[in-house]
């Protein structure tokens, strides 16, 4: 099963490849389903390259979680004039 994954990846990434570059010279400008395949083409490559399977992972890494120390403000603060410090204050 996985051989035929792979085989089946490769040749769908070489095929939407091909199918980019013959739409390319077909219409003589990239179209949109030149687009498409080359964008669905990176999928395919995954898809060929990845020999675990997702389904069957048997462990699951935990994420571990690092808390940033809080950083306190006080609300004493007064906020600066603009005016003394050289900014303009904008008229609507």
């Amino acid at each position: 099963m996985q051989n035929a994954r792979i085989v089946f990846g490769w040749l769908a990434f070489l095929i939407l490849i091909v199918f980019s570059i013959y739409s390319f010279f077909e219409s003589g400008s990239i179209t949109i389903e030149a687009w498409i395949s080359l964008l669905l083409s990176p999928a395919a490559l995954a898809f060929a390259l990845n020999r675990s399977k997702w389904w069957e992972r048997d462990t699951i890494h935990p994420t571990t979680i690092i808390e940033e120390e809080s950083v306190e403000t006080s609300s004493k603060k007064e906020v600066p004039n603009p005016e003394e410090d050289g900014f303009d204050i904008p008229v609507m």
